[in-house]
């Protein structure tokens, strides 16, 4: 659903204002309204939830602390020859408007296919990116730096869903990780672009995932830490 965005509320000064970006892509628009209502049951956080892509491009995005973005930058789509193309979900002006809002000090919360088949500025925000993984299995997440401000909390825990078999940047901070064919692969991984604080989580295939207590206090956290400045 689209909110228009010039006639929210005004931001309390306690408040942190999130917008949580919906869409079909990534079938996101099934999981964003369970991400929204476990990131608001974070006490003085204000969650606006649409599907109007135009905001990254808008004046609005900087009434906001924390974008989490789940709808990818890429989308694939058959031709009319039987191949598959990988083509850009936002428009320019609406990736260039994001990126300038991160490398400014607004936080990014990306959320499973946001790292799917990326390159160029998109995987520098991102840290990583994937564009492979075995059929969705269960299987354990393993926190790897439980001091962190967005596990807090969090124990190893099971969940159903894809494991993303990634290449990243070695400067990211890994926070937890999955093991398949005897290897870890990282899950939940921060760190920084420009003044921008980045927590990305390759978990999310469907909204079962979502409906997870652990995975909704990883993007709880994740968002609040995004949000923070310093």
């Amino acid at each position: 659903r689209r909110i228009a965005l010039a006639e929210t509320a005004p931001q309390e000064e306690h408040m942190l204002r999130v917008l949580v970006l919906s869409g079909t892509n990534h079938s996101f628009d099934q999981c964003a309204p369970i991400v929204a209502r476990a990131i608001s049951s974070a006490p003085d956080v204000e969650v606006t939830l649409t599907d109007d892509k135009s905001v990254l491009a808008s004046r609005w995005l900087a009434g906001f602390a924390t974008v989490v973005h789940g709808i990818g930058f890429t989308r694939r789509q058959r031709q009319p020859d039987g191949t598959i193309a990988n083509l850009p979900e936002l428009a320019p002006a609406e990736e260039e408007g994001l990126l300038s809002y991160v490398r400014g000090g607004g936080g990014f919360v990306g959320v499973h296919g946001t790292g799917w088949w990326i390159g160029g500025e998109a995987f520098r925000l991102i840290g990583g990116h994937a564009n492979w993984h075995p059929a969705g299995l269960e299987f354990q997440v393993h926190i790897e730096r439980p001091n962190h401000p967005s596990v807090a909390g969090v124990g190893d825990f099971l969940v159903t869903d894809e494991i993303y078999m990634s290449a990243w940047d070695p400067a990211i901070d890994v926070l937890a990780t999955a093991t398949w064919a005897e290897r870890k692969h990282p899950v939940v991984w921060t760190h920084s672009y420009g003044y921008g604080k980045v927590f990305y989580t390759t978990l999310g295939h469907g909204p079962a995932t979502f409906e997870n207590p652990s995975v909704q206090a990883l993007l709880r956290n994740g968002t609040l830490w995004a949000a923070r400045r310093g």
